[in-house]
């Protein structure tokens, strides 16, 4: 029989697992009390929550998010880290801990609802974030309107060179 607590839970990371645009599975084991500290104080910083869950109750839970995909990475010791933002964010955040050598390693990642084996989270963290695609957007936008600025302007100087010639050629 479950109990309330745990039918709580599951309830609970279902609407988080429903929101998140990306869930990372990450085995923690090996890892000391202090950098356990220490890596939910850097995901706490960047709004992305991390949470050690049971396999069972998260199994559950993600079953009811509408995502079976990650059944096979449910086992042993795990803990996850929901993005709710920027879906690559944690797996830069995960490749900073790899460069500290903390053992964090990534089993999969559920990204823009679809699951990637842990080895892709490398190629996730070199995508650039939510923000630089937008700076490059907003970028390539902006330049055709200046190009017709400056061509619309440039017969106007033409003119004005002109008129400043024959008004010299007059004087």
């Amino acid at each position: 029989m479950p109990t309330a607590q745990k039918v709580a839970i599951v309830e609970e990371y279902t609407d988080k697992f429903k929101k998140a645009s990306s869930i990372y599975i990450a085995n923690y084991s090996g890892i000391d009390v202090a950098t356990v500290t220490e890596v939910r104080k850097k995901f706490r910083e960047n709004d992305l929550e991390y949470k050690v869950l049971k396999n069972r109750l998260a199994k559950l839970a993600l079953h009811n998010a509408d995502v079976t995909d990650m059944d096979d990475y449910l086992k042993g010791v795990n803990t996850f880290v929901l993005g709710y933002d920027d879906p690559v964010l944690p797996a830069k955040i995960f490749e900073e801990f790899k460069k500290k050598k903390i053992s964090l390693e990534v089993k999969a990642v559920l990204f823009e609802g679809k699951v990637f084996a842990g080895k892709e989270a490398q190629a996730i963290a070199k995508l650039p974030t939510r923000d630089a695609l937008m700076s490059q957007l907003l970028s390539m936008l902006q330049q055709p309107m200046q190009k017709l600025a400056a061509t619309l302007q440039s017969p106007l100087q033409k003119i004005a060179g002109v008129l400043d010639a024959l008004k010299d050629k007059k004087a």
